[in-house]
C-alpha cells in the first residue's frame, strides 16, 4: 500500500500544474495546498475547511478501502478536495479544471486530469462529483471526492 501522504503531495503538485486552475485561484499557487493529519497541530479538519483561503483549494486523505479491479484486490484511496471560490473563480469553472485541466509539466499529450497519472502507482482518478456543503458558521464550500485505484498492492 503506498503512503497517502505521497498521494495529497502529489495531487497537490499536479493541481498547482494546472496554470489555468492556478490563475483561476488568482495566481498564487499556495491557496492549493494538502492537509496532513500531525498530532496536535493539525487535528481537526473542520477547523482546516473553515480557516482556509478564499479562494483556495485544499486536499485531504479521507481513508483507503479495498476494492476489486480487474479481478483482483487492490485499495481505492479517498481523498477530498475542499474549494472556497469567488465569483471570479466560481465552483463550478474550478470542478472543471480539476476534470478537464491539463497539467504543464511531462504532459506530452495534453492529457486532462480525468485520465492523468496523479501518483506512478494508481490509476488515474475515478470521475469525481462535486457536493455543497455548510461549515459550522454556515457558510457554503463545495466538496470534490476524488478516488485513486491502486495498482496492485504496493
Amino acid at each position: 500500500m503506498i503512503d497517502t501522504s505521497e498521494l495529497v503531495s502529489d495531487l497537490v503538485e499536479t493541481l498547482r500544474d494546472i496554470e489555468d486552475l492556478v490563475t483561476a485561484v488568482g495566481g498564487d499557487d499556495d491557496v492549493i495546498f494538502g492537509y496532513l493529519d500531525a498530532f496536535p497541530s493539525t487535528v481537526s479538519l473542520a477547523h482546516a475547511v473553515h480557516t482556509m483561503p478564499t479562494p483556495g483549494i485544499m486536499v485531504a486523505w479521507q481513508g483507503t478501502v479495498p476494492a476489486s479491479f480487474g479481478g483482483m484486490d487492490v485499495w481505492k484511496h479517498q481523498l477530498t478536495l475542499f474549494v472556497r471560490a469567488t465569483a471570479a473563480a466560481t465552483y463550478g469553472s474550478i470542478f472543471r479544471l480539476v476534470t478537464k485541466g491539463t497539467p504543464a509539466t511531462d504532459n506530452p499529450g495534453n492529457v486532462p486530469m480525468s485520465n492523468y497519472t496523479v501518483h506512478e502507482n494508481c490509476y488515474p482518478m475515478d470521475l469525481p462529483l462535486i457536493e455543497r456543503r455548510t461549515d459550522a458558521e454556515g457558510l457554503d464550500y463545495f466538496e470534490i471526492p476524488l478516488s485513486f485505484t491502486e495498482i496492485g498492492d504496493n
